[in-house]
Order: C-alpha cells, then structure tokens, then sequence
C-alpha cells in the first residue's frame, strides 16, 4: 500500500543526556527519555526490553551487546531481526522481531520512551520500534536517519511522531506457537514473553502506550488471540494492567487489518481500501479484572473472511501487483492488482474493489511486467493484526524489577484453504493477438532507458531457442530506432528490449538512442501479421520523473511486498517458491 501524504513537524534539536535518566523520571520503564541524545552504535531507548529469552541476529553475524545497547558499525542495508524464545526452555524460537534495516532502524527492534508531552491526551510513554525519521518529517528537510550528514544528526521516532513514521514493532508468530494438539483447530496455541526493566522504588501509575503488530506465520488459520500482563512473578497483579488505546484513527476497542486494504477514504488515505472501504477487525475486549485483552470468533467488519476466511496463515498470503506510484522508494508501493477470486468468476488478477474488482488488460499486464517501478510480491498486510492497548504501570516494589507482556494466539476451527492458493500467478499469457507496451508509463525521465516489450504466439516459431524480433520506435519530434527484442524463454512468447534516451543526442536517426526533451512522446510500433494491425504504445518525457537507483534501498526486514530485495521486476522463480509454497515474503521498502 502506498502512503498517500507525509505529515511534517517542527524538529526537536536533541540535548545531550544520559539514556538511563535518574528516579526524577518516576514510574518508568527504564528507556529513552524525550529529548536524550542519540549515540552513534548505541540503540536509542535501550534499557526498558529485556534479554533474557531473547537473541538479536545481525545480519553480517555482528555483535549486539545486550547489556549496554551497543552493536557493531552498520553499513546501508543491513538487516537485523531479534529471536523470541521460550520462557519455558529458554531454546525454542516462538517468534521475530523485525525492525527496518539500517540506516531507517537499528538493533534490536523495540526501543522505550518516556516523558512525550506531545502526545495530544494519549500516553506520554510508549513502547515501540527502533526507527528514525526521513527528510520529510524531520521538519529540517534534512534526513534524521542514521546515515544523515546534517548537523541535526539522526532524529528517532517517538511516541508523538507523526502518522506513518514506522512506529510499531512487528512480531511474526512462527510455526512453533501453535503446540502439537491434533485437532483441526480451536485452541490457543503457545504463548511469547515480552519482558520489560521497570525503575526501582517507584510507588506512582504510568501508562504506557504498546505500539504493535501481530503476523500470523503459524501453520495454521487463526480467529483470536489473548494479550495478558504479568509481573516479574509472572503473575497478575493489581498494581499491574491493562486498557485499551485508541489507535491512528481515532478507533477504539479494535484490533485492526492494514487501513490501506480495509478501511475509507480519511485524512491520511485520499482513496479507499484496495479490498474494501470497511474496516477489518477483531473486537478487542478487556476482562473485569483488567489483566487480559481477547477476542475468539469470526473477523468483523470488512470483507476479509468473504474473501480470504479468517485471518491467514502465512502460506495461504495472495499475491499483488505493487506500483512505487511516486518513485520514492522510501514509501510504501500501491497494490494495483491481486490474484485471487472475488466475484466467484475464476481465478485471476483484478484491480480492486473500487473498480468492481475490473480485470487488467493484456498491455497493462505487460507494462508491468516490464516496467522498473512494478513488482510482484505477496500481500504480507494481510497477515498482520494491529494491536491497541495500554500497559498501566503502578508501584514498582509490588510488580518486581519487571513485568511481561504474554500474547498468544487462537486457531480456527476452520483450516479450510483459501480459493487463490494452489494457483500460480501468471503476469501475461501470449496469444496470437499482438500485445505491445512501452515502459516506464506513462512518463519518464530524459536519459532514463525504455523496455520495449511484445507478446505474440505468432512469433514463437521454435520453442527451442530464444527468437528476436526487430521493431520501430519514434518520437513526436522525429527521430526514429530500430529496436531489437529477445524472447525472455525459448518458449514465453515475450520479446524485451531496451533503449536508451538522451536529452542531447547528436547522432540523429537508428543511432541507438531517443532524442527526449521535456514533453516528447515516445511510441513504439508493432505491426501484427496475422492480425493485419498496427498495435502501438507510447509513454511520454517529464523532466519531473525519477529514474530508479542502481542501489537497492534498505528494506525493513519485517517482511513485505516482494520476496526479492535485489529485483525491481517479476521474476519466474517467485512463482516456483509460490507453486511450492515455500515463499517467506522479505520487504525492501522501508516503510510500513
């Protein structure tokens, strides 16, 4: 889902202080308070998460030091992802924490922050993720990442942040949470401890506000989950509870699916959710002793179970087409299509709810295909449940050096599959009916190369080898190329070539580069045999557009959109490790 608009705010200019401030910061859990310096290396907000069944895993086998928060130099890109074990036998990984890479997060996921007076009435304190914010929100207009060169220096995410600014840690829920109980389903499976550091002699109430996600990577269909807090006893007590928050969009007592697919039109999102304009939720309902939020029963609210069933394992995950709509990698991509069936009509790729699920034509197809900024990947949002609670912290003697969060889930008495899985996506079938398309489209930027692209069964004539073909492509200013295409198989029927474009080109026609200027057309031409027509496509010349990177961006390595983090296109092995059923979905945009 794309971000649709980039809230900004004035920038805090961070003091110096020490990260674990003295008792004058009463209440607490142990953390950042608002307005500590940020310390190269050193995870900001360390202190409050505890370690004790926990392993932090960077990804160039680095060293996180869980007693002090300092980790091993990053370099762009790196990945990080903190294991939970079981409480029991300290061994078995129950689930992940996944943070953004750096330099957009750091090590080990969850950081706390304390003292955030500009939370508007919500909680002054919260829990959350390990993140920084971009050039737009800095209120600089300089990056606040950890790579950032400005004076300002990196600038974290807090509880007060604005909307979108990566503020909640994701959990996936692996295999090992549900236990080995035969039944089909209905059951709660096994449980992950988050532990926290409280401040030693504090007698006073804090809130603190938990900003989380959940992600179904059990085995199973779930409809439920219970979230319990504990002392460091790991047992209730009155000095400890829970209540529920209001989350981003002002909605109470809900555990909510991704706005972006389930939700209407608002002031953070100007279009409606790709599946439905209706939220998609589980009540959230808190017990009369204040020690436990659940729920166990049918999705409410949007059109999720009708399409999917309960919430969804991670191996029944649809498969979208995303669109980076802005060319920022930095944002989150727009899902333009998914395969699926939501009419009852056949399995296929369709564009959405608010098109009365219209199917994409043949072109466009290939035009996604081919262009840069589409890519396929699985729907990961549709795994994922976000939390919206408050953790109320009373006398620190009475609860112990610690507490614990407890969350577990609840299968579904249906384990059903969806209708979609057991399918492989097809991006473009060839048929003897000529399809052209011409990408980036509908614009680019002068220099940027075009794939020229062609499906035909007609000129497949040896399924043995890769064939070529030759077509034509002209400017609205008069130049003129000769393009080669190469079939992309020696049996796919989809012929891809590439041409270069110049601003300033002296050579003039079939010298193998476009002569492009601000406004020109761009059309390519194919002329159909069999089908005695002309078929064209064309894309046109912004000085406004942004031609991709060579370099990949940091990915947040809580999983996403796309299996591949090193390709910006589709790619025939994604639908083998689909056919199998062995996709685990690894995110490369930062945001989500």
């Amino acid at each position: 889902m794309k971000k649709n608009y980039k809230n900004k705010f004035l920038g805090m200019s961070l003091v110096t202080a020490m990260l674990l401030a003295s008792n004058a910061y009463a209440g607490k859990i142990i953390g950042a308070n608002v307005g500590d310096a940020h310390v190269a290396n050193k995870q900001y907000g360390f202190g409050g998460w505890n370690f004790s069944n926990i392993n932090v895993i960077l990804s160039d086998g680095g060293d996180f030091n869980t007693t002090t928060g300092v980790y091993d130099p990053r370099i762009y890109g790196d990945t990080f992802y903190s294991q939970v074990k079981s409480t029991v036998d300290n061994t078995t990984v129950l689930a992940t924490v996944h943070g953004k890479d750096w330099p957009v997060g750091e090590p080990a996921g969850i950081k706390v922050i304390n003292g955030d007076i500009g939370q508007g009435g919500k909680p002054e304190n919260c829990i959350m993720t390990t993140s920084y914010l971009d050039e737009f929100n800095t209120g600089t207009g300089e990056s606040g990442y950890l790579d950032t060169t400005s004076a300002d220096g990196p600038v974290p995410v807090i509880c007060s942040s604005p909307f979108q600014t990566h503020k909640r840690f994701k959990v996936k829920m692996l295999e090992t949470m549900i236990d080995n109980n035969t039944s089909v389903g209905g059951y709660y499976g096994n449980y992950f401890d988050l532990t926290f550091n409280l401040e030693a002699g504090d007698n006073t109430t804090k809130l603190y506000q938990v900003l989380q996600k959940i992600n179904n990577y059990t085995t199973k269909r779930l409809n439920g989950y219970k979230i319990e807090v504990l002392d460091a006893k790991k047992e209730k007590n009155p000095n400890l509870t829970l209540s529920i928050a209001v989350d981003t969009w002002g909605e109470q007592d809900f555990a909510n699916f991704a706005h972006g697919l389930w939700g209407p039109a608002d002031q953070h999102f100007d279009t409606n959710g790709f599946f439905d304009d209706v939220r998609a939720y589980y009540p959230a309902t808190l017990s009369s002793d204040k020690y436990t939020i659940s729920y166990v029963g049918p999705m409410q609210g949007g059109n999720y179970q009708t399409l999917f069933g309960n919430w969804l394992t991670y191996k029944w995950a649809p498969v979208g087409i995303f669109w980076d709509d802005d060319k920022d990698p930095s944002t989150d991509n727009e899902l333009v299509a998914y395969w699926g069936d939501p009419l009852g009509t056949g399995i296929g790729w369709y564009k959405g709810n608010d098109t009365n699920w219209e199917k994409p034509t043949p072109q466009e197809l290939l035009a996604w295909e081919t262009d840069p900024w589409y890519e396929m990947g699985v729907i990961e949002d549709t795994l994922n449940l976000g939390l919206n609670y408050i953790v109320e912290v009373g006398d620190n003697n009475l609860i112990g050096d610690t507490f614990t969060i407890r969350i577990t889930p609840h299968t579904d008495t249906d384990q059903a599959p969806p209708v979609h899985y057991g399918t492989t996506p097809i991006v473009i079938i060839p048929t003897e009916k000529g399809v052209v398309a011409i990408s980036p489209s509908p614009t680019f930027s002068p220099g940027e190369n075009l794939t020229v692209s062609v499906a035909d069964t007609d000129l497949n004539t040896d399924v043995s080898t890769e064939q070529n073909i030759t077509i034509v492509v002209k400017n609205s200013t008069g130049d003129e190329e000769n393009v080669l295409l190469v079939e992309t198989d020696v049996n796919s029927s989809i012929f891809k070539g590439t041409l270069p474009t110049d601003s300033i080109n002296v050579g003039g026609v079939n010298d193998g580069t476009m002569t492009t200027i601000d406004g020109t057309i761009v059309t390519a031409y194919y002329i159909d045999v069999s089908e005695n027509a002309t078929i064209t496509a064309s894309t046109t010349a912004s000085t406004s557009s942004i031609v991709p990177s060579d370099d990949e961006n940091p990915s947040s390595g809580g999983g996403g959109c796309t299996y591949n983090p090193n390709n910006k296109g589709f790619d025939m092995t994604f639908l083998l490790m689909m056919a199998l059923g062995l996709l685990y979905p690894i995110r490369r945009r930062f945001i989500k």
